[in-house]
């Protein structure tokens, strides 16, 4: 049952909350049809997600066997076999696109390209470089626009611009933990690393954070309010996550932020200001 856990990348989910994104920052998170649209579009993209993750490992075996960490994973150290593993990843996707069509036509097409996207990644795009750090952005950005797709909420176009820069601020950061922590052994076991450098991850890690932040800053200007102060621990989590990569700390965001207190801490204190703000302040 653990391998199975590993294998469909259960503590992943907690990405595809940005499926709540829209209504929360709306203000219409505690409208309970709202809520319930939003839990089936969770419920959705978490079984299509996990199909991903299954055919990605399949692709990715001869890589992974390379990888300090990724060798450990059920299918390339042969705990679980390749075809029950594909035949779950099938029923995954048909869970997933069957309540897909359940909940709206518009929230199935949303589902529908990022399951093609990240299948096309898998299969390629991700030794591309730069392509591929777009491709994982772009996966981010479709949860946003699912969840608003799906309640009828619109968003915030520097809401929606910022979330974007933030993705890539995220997944520049991991490409540049796999360089300098992994070096050589990263860039055998991912082909597009070798079309970085330190150097230039950094800049790139610099822009997009620069950008997310600033995009979020003309937000809160945007709905005015007390909000505009949720910026100031917004910065500090952004500073903070880009020096613990810098210092080589682990690159992917959910070991970053379950190994790092003072994250958790101004992630709390970022989310109590929203909820203060949007749902008493305004109400």
């Amino acid at each position: 049952m653990r391998s199975w856990i590993r294998l469909i990348r259960l503590k992943h989910w907690i990405k595809n909350l940005l499926v709540f994104a829209p209504a929360f920052f709306a203000g219409k998170i505690t409208n309970h049809s709202v809520l319930t649209l939003n839990c089936l579009c969770f419920i959705s993209f978490c079984l299509g997600a996990s199909g991903l993750y299954i055919i990605n490992d399949i692709c990715d075996l001869k890589h992974d066997r390379l990888h300090p960490q990724k060798k450990n994973r059920p299918l390339t150290s042969g705990e679980i076999g390749l075809k029950p593993a594909l035949v779950v990843a099938i029923v995954f996707f048909i869970g997933s696109i069957t309540l897909a069509v359940k909940i709206a036509p518009d929230f199935t097409y949303i589902l529908l390209v990022y399951i093609c996207l990240n299948l096309i990644y898998s299969f390629g795009l991700k030794h591309i470089g730069l392509l591929d750090v777009f491709c994982v952005s772009i996966g981010y950005l479709l949860r946003i626009i699912a969840g608003g797709i799906a309640t009828d909420i619109s968003v915030s176009p520097w809401l929606f611009m910022s979330a974007f820069f933030l993705a890539l601020f995220i997944t520049f950061g991991k490409r540049l933990n796999e360089i300098k922590v992994l070096k050589i052994t990263a860039s055998a076991s991912r082909p597009s690393l070798n079309h970085y450098d330190e150097e230039y991850l950094m800049v790139c890690l610099s822009m997009a954070g620069g950008a997310a932040l600033v995009m979020y800053a003309l937000y809160t200007v945007e709905k005015g309010g007390s909000l505009i102060y949720t910026v100031i621990p917004a910065g500090y989590g952004i500073f903070r996550y880009c020096l613990l990569i810098l210092k080589g700390k682990k690159g992917e965001p959910l070991e970053v932020f379950s190994d790092d207190v003072q994250l958790w801490l101004v992630s709390c204190l970022f989310l109590v200001q929203i909820v203060w703000v949007i749902y008493v302040q305004l109400h």
